[in-house]
């Protein structure tokens, strides 16, 4: 039974599949061009799963005058940004006026402290010992942003970065403004919405949001239900995004897959996994959730199968090593299964459920003081995450 709030809250106007399609075009672009490369990847691969007629013209992003005439240097520093040489980045643009080099200053700058935060992290360690680590751009980086806001100079992508500057200074509060500012300035920017979602505390609070009356607000709503755990809610959610027009987007079909395995309905759960496989066959993104549900159904050639083909497409990966230490694990070889998943943990050492498998593993070999120190950093980064 699906809460007939949640249909009331679905009821949004729709545009036409062509009209989503030319808006993800134009969002693609503009992330794309600013660095955000996830957002750029979700928008592009949710347009290439709409089927529609051919695109009169392919969209055009609207330039300012003062873009134009940085537009020059603009593409000396993106360039730097994507060869990961943030500070050279930051300070080709330092002179530069528009939003979009305005953004990408400040982004190159957020990520080289990003970095400098990382690298200072050697070897794995729990979230206790992060916490004492901190971006040493933030400050700055926030004073930069609220002048510009003062002088209302910012977009919504410059809205979208002060959220998470915010966030990471742990003024919850303020993030969840600017990133509520940031959707309604850029609906079609999804880092903002996926961001806003994880503030969110509890279901009243996500469905108190005052977030624009926008089509994604719909994946909005799907994923920040997934987070909270509301299962029922984000199964309706992705179940009508499939059937307005999303079918054959792996992203929903992967989402759909998440949201049954962790309703325990393992076998759809595999059905939806399969399909996703055949619609994008190297796609690595959920295969980890993909090998916890052949472990539990006991399903080792399955399993041994999923294993040997994520080594051929990126070995390196925690998703790939929690898939190979779940084959090992269903295996008998515990030994291997915790190299595997001490390697998953060094590569994202912020994936909570990597922690708990690696302390499963340790279980199964009695070693209990090692098996309490995985649990423990799988906890903690999980109330860190939350």
């Amino acid at each position: 039974f699906t809460p007939h709030w949640i249909y009331c809250a679905m009821a949004t106007e729709s545009p036409s599949l062509l009209q989503l399609k030319e808006g993800l075009l134009l969002s693609f672009k503009e992330c794309s061009e600013r660095g955000l490369t996830y957002s750029a990847n979700w928008a592009i691969e949710l347009a290439s799963s709409i089927e529609t007629e051919q695109l009169p013209s392919i969209p055009e992003i609207e330039r300012s005058p003062l873009f134009q005439s940085e537009y020059t240097q603009f593409c000396l520093g993106k360039s730097l940004y994507d060869l990961h040489e943030f500070k050279r980045a930051a300070y080709v643009l330092q002179n530069c006026k528009s939003n979009e080099a305005f953004f990408l200053r400040s982004y190159s700058t957020f990520l080289a402290g990003e970095k400098m935060k990382e690298d200072s992290l050697v070897d794995v360690i729990g979230p206790d010992h992060d916490g004492s680590i901190k971006n040493t751009e933030l400050l700055s980086l926030k004073r930069d942003l609220a002048k510009r806001e003062i002088d209302n100079q910012l977009d919504g992508y410059g809205y979208y970065l002060y959220g998470v500057v915010l966030r990471e200074l742990e003024a919850v509060d303020e993030a969840r403004k600017m990133l509520l500012r940031a959707t309604h300035l850029s609906p079609l920017l999804w880092s903002a919405w996926k961001e806003l979602g994880k503030l969110c505390e509890d279901r009243e609070m996500l469905y108190s949001l005052d977030v624009p009356q926008h089509w994604l607000r719909d994946f909005f709503l799907a994923e920040a239900s997934l987070e909270l755990q509301l299962m029922d809610d984000s199964l309706a959610y992705y179940s009508n995004l499939s059937l307005v027009g999303f079918g054959a987007s792996s992203y929903v079909n992967s989402q759909l897959a998440v949201v049954h395995y962790h309703k325990k309905d393992f076998a759809e759960s595999e059905t939806m996994f399969e399909c996703v496989r055949k619609l994008d066959p190297y796609k690595i993104t959920s295969l980890d959730i993909y090998s916890n549900v052949l472990f539990v159904m006991e399903k080792l050639p399955e399993l041994s199968r999923l294993a040997q083909e994520v080594v051929k497409v990126e070995k390196y990966c925690s998703e790939s090593c929690i898939v190979l230490g779940n084959f090992y694990g269903l295996h008998g070889d515990h030994e291997k299964a915790i190299v595997y998943f001490r390697r998953a943990v060094r590569l994202n050492r912020h994936d909570h459920s990597a922690w708990v498998l690696l302390g499963h593993e340790y279980m199964e070999l009695r070693n209990c003081t090692m098996a309490i120190e995985a649990y423990c950093k799988g906890i903690g980064w999980c109330l860190l995450h939350r």
